[in-house]
């Protein structure tokens, strides 16, 4: 008897050994995916700050809030982390925004909608994590930078006709152009927008986010109070339309006020006063994580 319980023993301890290994490798691959897509991602945020967009402007300041709203522009076209975002009518004023890179993610957005019409609810359910896989295998940013993924870190969850990258618990990974309210010891909210070289907002940086939900495959409902992974992602309250979405109503009102689309902006908040976002955002594994080590 006593011989059998210290079988026991062993066999549970080796059990419970062999689940905390297999636990790190998801994480350790998870975050090899991640340190991919920011590798592409990174670079093209920082592409901007050099970036040649239209200008106009009685003053440096006005040409300043003019460029700014303008890179803002190039960045939701080239970037996109919604639906809403692809493909949508300018208003007058900017027809250079129609580029190649437009073109290309408005015909894949057509393909998605043949198979997932917008009145599917599959449609926004994965939105930033398909609009990320866009990016990077059609911006044409880095060419060859899909053959770094393996066939397992790539899937379609949902069905839906539009890929997602995957993080190690086969779940997709989240993607936020402006992390407005993310709160990360590297990114402190009084940091100013890089790209605000004249300081005419008061926004601050807003470093591209790429997201896993972590252990907890919280991303299991990304709908879900406070989101599947414990922070509002959508810039908009609604799901988004085919209309311009509101930060362009914003950026393109008198000049000044400023352009800010921060202040108020809740991309990225987890909201202590849920438990439950809490707890999903509690084991999240992010690029950013990646920039600590």
């Amino acid at each position: 008897m006593v011989v059998l319980v210290i079988i026991a023993m062993l066999v549970s301890l080796t059990l419970a050994g062999l689940s905390g290994v297999r636990q790190r490798a998801k994480e350790d691959k998870t975050r090899s995916t991640i340190r991919k897509i920011d590798s592409v991602i990174q670079s093209m945020y920082e592409s901007y700050a050099t970036r040649r967009v239209p200008t106009a402007g009685t003053t440096p300041v006005l040409r300043a809030a003019s460029r700014l709203r303008n890179i803002r522009v190039s960045m939701t076209v080239e970037m996109p982390d919604m639906w809403g975002d692809v493909g949508f009518t300018f208003p007058a004023g900017f027809p250079w925004a129609q580029n190649s890179v437009y073109q290309r993610y408005a015909a894949y957005k057509n393909r998605v909608t043949t198979v997932t019409p917008p009145s599917d609810p599959r449609f926004i359910l994965y939105e930033s994590a398909e609009t990320l896989f866009m990016i990077l295998s059609m911006s044409g940013f880095e060419p060859g930078c899909m053959e770094s993924f393996r066939a397992d870190e790539i899937g379609d969850i949902d069905k839906d006709g539009a890929m997602e990258f995957w993080d190690g618990w086969g779940r997709p990974i989240l993607f936020l152009r402006w992390p407005a309210s993310f709160v990360s010891p590297l990114l402190p909210a009084a940091q100013p927008d890089p790209l605000d070289t004249m300081r005419v907002t008061g926004d601050w940086a807003m470093t591209p986010l790429i997201l896993s939900a972590g252990p907890d495959e919280a991303a299991n409902d990304p709908l879900g109070t406070a989101s599947g992974f414990g922070i509002q992602y959508r810039p908009q309250p609604t799901p988004p339309s085919y209309t311009p979405p509101f930060w362009l109503t914003a950026l393109t009102a008198a000049i000044p006020p400023s352009p800010s689309i921060c202040v108020g902006n809740v991309n990225g908040f987890v909201d202590t006063s849920v438990p439950e976002a809490v707890k999903a955002a509690s084991d999240n594994i992010t690029n950013y994580d990646l920039l600590a080590k």
